[in-house]
């Protein structure tokens, strides 16, 4: 027994003396086998986990909170520091301290939270833009990370802001068609136009002042020019643009060439379809010019019987004579027309012409106020003249005619020059028309009309003879018709004194609305006694010279002057029509050889304006497109305009026409953060 005991006290004393490594790992061990207590351990340690994630979250987004106020603040001031209004003395650097000085940022320095540095400004102010940088630091101190050793947070801050550029230069192509003048909304098209293309140019030039008119300036440098292009049938340009070009069939007054053409201004060019895929237009390439005339088109009520073998008293023309009178300027008929409204008793007629651009914009918003409203729509030809005037090419021009006004010197800019801004508004509220035109052989140089100084007319017909002279006359016998007569009185050529007498010059006021027919050999002309025959010939209506009873003198009329003082419809239905010479008695024939249709067509004109378009594009041009009306095929416009947003408009009523040229001035002097 006593052995037993001495091993077991052995085997403890044995026990106790184990090294303290494994002593170590018995207590972890049982610890770990020991169950009791340990869920409340785990959430002690989440909970303090929890806190410490907890901590962390509300010092970041206090910081965060700390870095948006101090950036909205950067962003104003930057935005402040870069307005253009601001004269370059005060630098982007200056005011920009300055205001953020004058900010309430400031008032949280006095707080342990937060520390607000002053940023550092820069910035470039010159006289057509500034530019202005700001960085900063903003400190956010830690509530709960200071556990952590972070004390605080420094966020840095940078942003930038610039306005303007070197230059903007602005072209308006607005219709002026005579659909202009109908009710749309509350008021007219036209009404609408002219305020609305004020305010536009108002806004790019001017800031309102307390009473809010455009009054206080926003372009002291003249960095903004503007210029204006009313478009209708066609263009009309002011004498001195036009003597700029290389144009062809000037008009003839009285022997004088230019006239009719100036006092007003009357001044369209027929510009050719092959220039339309450029926006450059040479001032040396022939230009024809487009003839003043009415060239309206009519179907007369005529009844004709013409000379032929089997009918030899002359045809018969039931067709009453009406005496010419000067076409009327205050119509739609014209292809090219000055802009006077004769409803009123100022003088407007040079409220259609082309305005040159210029940094001045008094004189434009006047013109603007006298738009009025005629002819049909060819927004190809305001486009082409748009991108005419605004392409590099142009300054030449404009060193001729801009000179006194040195803000504009050296414009256009290059097309190229990234520091300018090229624009187009182009504005309509129709589809493409199609124009009648007179065509070139018909414009200018003599023609075979004769004009008394009693106002009455007489048209010169000869054998082979230009403009649809050269047919049978009647009562002239030919191979073919050895009977034609006119009435039965003979118009042969007669010998008298070794001299040909010809009867070529028809006097439609001399041919009565009815003839008798000679009866007998020694009737006189006139005083027949055959048949009475409503529009028969008359050979009273034949002379051998342009003279007649108080016509006074009479002068051979050069083709701008026929259409100075009769229209074409006029022409082909007193002196041709009524004349039965052969050849010259179908209207549509003779409409036909005076008068085209100028560019073919809609279709036609839709493809040179997108071609054009393209062009300026390309040409680094920014077109805004405004259509505006119901019933408008929107395509022409739309892909005319620029891509991306802000560049097309479609306005349903004339009322909200204002909005999109404001919303247009908006976007082009915008003030705009760059970072």
């Amino acid at each position: 027994m006593d052995r037993a005991k001495f091993e077991d006290r052995e085997m403890f004393e044995k026990a106790a003396k184990l090294p303290g490594s494994a002593y170590l790992a018995r207590k972890v061990a049982s610890f770990r086998s020991d169950e009791s207590g340990a869920i409340a351990i785990f959430v002690m340690i989440i909970f303090v986990l929890m806190l410490y994630v907890g901590g962390i979250a509300v010092d970041v987004m206090r910081s965060e909170t700390r870095r948006v106020a101090y950036w909205q603040t950067a962003d104003r001031a930057a935005l402040a520091a870069s307005n253009i209004v601001l004269p370059p003395s005060q630098s982007p650097a200056s005011v920009c301290l300055d205001w953020w000085s004058k900010s309430d940022l400031g008032d949280e320095a006095d707080e342990l939270t937060v520390d607000n540095f002053t940023p550092l400004c820069t910035g470039v102010a010159t006289a057509s833009s500034r530019e202005t940088r700001l960085v900063g630091t903003v400190r956010s101190y830690n509530w709960f990370m200071t556990m952590l050793n972070q004390p605080y947070f420094d966020i840095p801050v940078e942003t930038a802001a610039q306005q303007g550029v070197s230059k903007i230069e602005v072209i308006m192509a607005l219709d002026i068609t005579g659909s202009m003048g109908e009710a749309s909304g509350s008021t007219t098209k036209i009404a609408a136009l002219r305020r609305a293309a004020t305010n536009f140019v108002n806004i790019l030039k001017f800031n309102r002042d307390a009473g809010g008119n455009y009054t206080i300036p926003k372009d002291p440098n003249n960095l903004i020019s503007i210029g204006m292009v009313p478009y209708s049938s066609n263009v009309n340009i002011p004498v001195a643009l036009r003597n700029q070009f290389n144009y062809t069939n000037l008009s003839w007054w009285d022997g004088l060439p230019n006239q009719g053409v100036q006092n007003p201004a009357i001044n369209c060019f027929e510009i050719p379809e092959s220039t339309y895929s450029s926006v450059a237009l040479s001032t040396t390439m022939p230009i024809p010019m487009a003839a003043v005339a009415q060239t309206a088109s009519s179907n007369p009520n005529a009844s004709i019987t013409n000379i032929s073998p089997s009918q030899t008293w002359g045809g018969v023309v039931n067709l009453g004579y009406t005496a010419g009178t000067v076409p009327s300027k205050n119509t739609n008929s014209f292809y090219c027309n000055q802009g006077d409204n004769y409803s009123t008793g100022t003088d407007e007629s040079g409220s259609n012409l082309i305005a040159l651009p210029s940094t001045n914009i008094t004189a434009l918003r006047t013109q603007i106020n006298q738009l009025n409203p005629r002819g049909t729509t060819s927004i190809a030809v305001g486009m082409r003249w748009a991108t005419a005037l605004i392409d590099e090419s142009a300054r030449p021009i404009y060193t001729a005619l801009l000179g006194g006004e040195p803000a504009m010197a050296g414009r256009p800019a290059a097309n190229s020059d990234n520091e300018t801004r090229k624009i187009i508004v182009l504005m309509t509220d129709g589809t493409h028309v199609a124009s009648n035109y007179v065509r070139d052989a018909y414009k200018t140089g003599m023609s075979p009309i004769w004009r008394g100084a009693d106002g009455r007319f007489a048209i010169q017909f000869t054998d082979g003879g230009p403009a649809l002279t050269g047919g049978t006359r009647p009562g002239v016998p030919t191979a073919a018709n050895p009977g034609n007569t006119c009435s039965g009185w003979s118009l042969a050529d007669t010998i008298v004194n070794g001299t040909t007498v010809r009867r070529n010059f028809f006097v439609p006021h001399l041919k009565a609305s009815s003839v008798r027919r000679k009866n007998r050999a020694n009737e006189a002309e006139g005083a027949g006694t055959g048949t009475n025959v409503t529009g028969g010939c008359d050979p009273r209506a034949w002379l051998a010279t342009p003279a007649w009873t108080g016509s006074g003198a009479v002068r051979q009329l050069d083709w701008s002057e026929v259409w100075r003082y009769v229209s074409v419809d006029w022409m082909i239905e007193q002196l041709y029509l009524r004349s039965n010479v052969t050849s010259a008695t179908n209207y549509s024939t003779v409409y036909s050889t005076f008068v085209g249709n100028f560019m073919s067509g809609t279709a036609n004109m839709d493809a040179r304006l997108n071609q054009n378009c393209t062009a300026a594009k390309n040409a680094g041009v920014e077109v805004f497109g405004i259509v505006l009306g119901d019933n408008v095929t929107e395509a022409p416009i739309r892909n005319c305009s620029s891509p991306g947003t802000g560049y097309y408009y479609r306005v349903t009523n004339a009322d909200d026409l204002n909005s999109a040229f404001e919303q247009i001035a908006v976007l082009i002097s915008e003030l705009r953060l760059t970072q």
